[in-house]
């Protein structure tokens, strides 16, 4: 029992995200957790001309519950949080673009194409969602172009969701977690990470 306990204590210190936080939102992530995958294994990127340096270091550890994902450590700076929300929320100025609730997180805003008609597939199965910051922490998800989402996973930058291409849940195989910069030199590689993804998706994959 203490064991459930502190497995509880330790999926509610996550955050809110998608699920209910009560035993009821626990008990669903718990269920859901065998069928996550490796979220850090890539295919080859030679389909893709994303230019990423690799990251520094190592990655940092994320929790073992799919529901909510979130990293463990290294948070971003507060400072550094809020030119990530007001990155995304500066897109909505053009009208191709708009925020909403996000889909997948269920609270909180998301960054989604306004029209998906001609959206590449990716962005048609995500509902037009394009990308969220959690905030407090300063990860994101994105729904990255496929080829691109290989290069983000196989220079560090981030992992792919462990349920990611789950077809009960809809979540794109390309629904990638961004890390959370840790200086001014991460910030400007996920922010170009970001500008790629909102790029690949307006433009209809091409």
């Amino acid at each position: 029992m203490r064991a459930v306990r502190d497995d509880y204590r330790a999926w509610r210190n996550l955050g809110p995200g998608g699920l209910p936080a009560n035993p009821v939102g626990w008990a669903c992530a718990t269920l859901l957790r065998p069928f996550g995958r490796d979220g850090t294994v890539a295919a080859a990127d030679g389909a893709s001309d994303l230019d990423l340096p690799v990251r520094r270091g190592e990655r940092p550890a994320v929790a073992p519950h799919p529901i909510p994902h979130r990293q463990v450590a290294l948070d971003a700076e507060p400072a550094t949080v809020r030119v990530l929300e007001r990155h995304l929320s500066s897109f909505a100025d053009d009208s191709s673009f708009r925020t909403a609730r996000s889909r997948f997180e269920r609270r909180g805003d998301a960054l989604f194409l306004t029209d998906i008609s001609a959206a590449p597939p990716w962005i048609r199965q995500a509902g037009g969602e394009l990308a969220h910051v959690h905030a407090g922490q300063g990860s994101l998800h994105v729904v990255a172009d496929p080829g691109d989402a290989e290069v983000i996973v196989s220079r560090g930058w981030g992992e792919r969701h462990p349920l990611a291409g789950r077809r009960m849940l809809g979540l794109p195989y390309s629904y990638v977690f961004l890390y959370a910069p840790r200086d001014g030199e991460d910030l400007s590689t996920v922010l170009a990470v970001v500008d790629r993804v909102v790029r690949r998706a307006s433009a209809g994959g091409q």
